[in-house]
C-alpha cells in the first residue's frame, strides 16, 4: 500500500504544474530572451538630455537663480535597443526645494536615483552634476510711474506736462529687486509731431521677467501748448497814411515789441507800411497818434516805443512837406 500511496501523493503535487503548462513555458521563455536581450546584446553609449522640473517651492517665495537650467545632459551605457526606446520616454529629473532656505545660494546634487533608466541602462556622467539654485521671498511694494518719452513734439510747440492715472502701480517679485525700484517706468510713449493735447494708453515695464506689475497699462494726458517767442523790432519807420497837407510827424520811427507763436514771430519781418498812423479826420494842429501795426494772425504788441507820436498837420501855405 505505501508504494501506491507514494505514487497517489506525487500525482495530486504534479497536478497543479500542468496546468496551464504552455504559458508558463511561454513565460519561461520571454524572461529568459529579456535578460539575453538586456544582459547580453550589444552595448552603446549615448548622451540624453533630461528635462528638469522644480517641485515644491516654498510658499511666499520665488527661484530667482541666474543661470537658469532646462535640461540636464546624462551618459548613459547599455544596449543599444534599449538606449533608442529613451528617445520618447525620458521622465523628467525632478529637484525638491522644499528645504532650501531663502536668500541663500545652494548647488543640489542630481543623484542617480532621480534619474529614471530602463534596467540594464548604466548612469556612466551627468552634466551638470550640480543644480544653482537660489530663492527669494515675495515682496510688493506700491512705486510711482516714470513716463519715458519717444520723439518731439511739432515745431513750435512744447510738452506742457504729462499726467498718467493711476499715479502709481503695484509691483510684485524678489525681495532683492523689488527693494532695489523706485519707480515702474513706461514703455516709450510718442509724441512726435503733437500740436494739440490728447490722451494715450501706454503700457508698463516689468524690469524683470520675474516681477509682475498691476495695472499692466495706464492712460497718459499730454499737454501740448504752442511755445510764444516775444522779440523787440527795432527802428520801423511809420508810414502816414490820408493826409492831404503837409505834415510833420515825430519821431518818425518806433521800436516794437511783439509776442506770439515761435515760429511765426523767430523769423518776423514786417513789410514797408505795416506800421502806419491814419490821419483821416485830423485838421491843422498838432496831435498825439498811436501807430497802428499791421501784423500776422497770432502775433501781439506787448509795447510801443514811444507809446505815442505828435502828428502835425500844417497849413498848405507853409509849404512844408514831410
Amino acid at each position: 500500500m505505501a508504494p501506491l500511496a507514494l505514487s497517489n501523493g506525487l500525482r495530486r503535487l504534479a497536478a497543479p504544474l500542468r496546468r496551464n503548462l504552455a504559458a508558463k513555458i511561454f513565460a519561461a521563455l520571454f524572461a529568459f530572451v529579456l535578460w539575453f536581450f538586456v544582459n547580453a546584446g550589444k552595448r552603446e553609449t549615448q548622451i540624453f538630455q533630461f528635462p528638469l522640473e522644480i517641485k515644491n517651492v516654498p510658499e511666499h517665495t520665488v527661484l530667482v537663480s541666474r543661470d537658469r537650467i532646462e535640461t540636464v545632459a546624462v551618459k548613459l551605457n547599455g544596449p543599444g535597443a534599449l538606449l533608442t526606446s529613451l528617445d520618447g520616454r525620458r521622465v523628467p529629473i525632478t529637484l525638491d526645494l522644499s528645504g532650501v532656505e531663502p536668500g541663500i545660494d545652494v548647488r543640489l546634487k542630481i543623484r542617480d536615483d532621480m534619474i529614471r533608466v530602463p534596467r540594464g541602462v548604466r548612469i556612466i556622467d551627468v552634466e551638470p552634476a550640480r543644480i544653482p539654485v537660489r530663492l527669494e521671498e515675495v515682496r510688493q511694494a506700491t512705486l510711482p510711474v516714470r513716463v519715458i518719452r519717444s520723439g518731439e513734439p511739432a515745431d513750435g510747440y512744447r510738452i506742457d506736462s504729462i499726467k498718467v492715472a493711476p499715479a502709481s502701480a503695484v509691483v510684485t517679485g524678489p525681495a532683492n529687486t523689488v527693494e532695489g525700484l523706485q519707480a515702474v517706468e513706461t514703455e516709450p510713449l510718442d509724441v512726435n509731431g503733437l500740436t494739440g493735447s490728447v490722451e494715450r494708453p501706454v503700457a508698463l515695464v516689468r524690469a524683470e521677467p520675474l516681477l509682475s506689475v498691476t495695472p499692466e497699462r495706464v492712460l497718459a494726458r499730454i499737454a501740448v501748448r504752442q511755445i510764444r517767442l516775444t522779440r523787440e523790432l527795432k527802428h520801423l519807420l511809420v508810414n502816414v497814411r490820408n493826409v492831404d497837407r503837409p505834415f510833420q510827424l515825430h519821431p518818425p520811427h518806433v521800436n516794437l515789441t511783439v509776442r506770439g507763436p515761435e515760429a511765426i514771430v523767430r523769423d518776423l519781418e514786417l513789410e514797408a507800411g505795416s506800421v502806419y498812423v491814419d490821419g483821416s479826420g485830423y485838421g491843422v494842429g498838432t496831435h498825439m497818434v498811436e501807430a497802428d501795426v499791421l501784423l500776422p494772425a497770432g502775433v501781439e504788441i506787448v509795447k510801443r516805443e514811444p507809446a505815442t507820436l505828435s502828428l502835425q498837420i500844417l497849413e498848405k501855405k507853409m509849404g512844408l512837406r514831410r
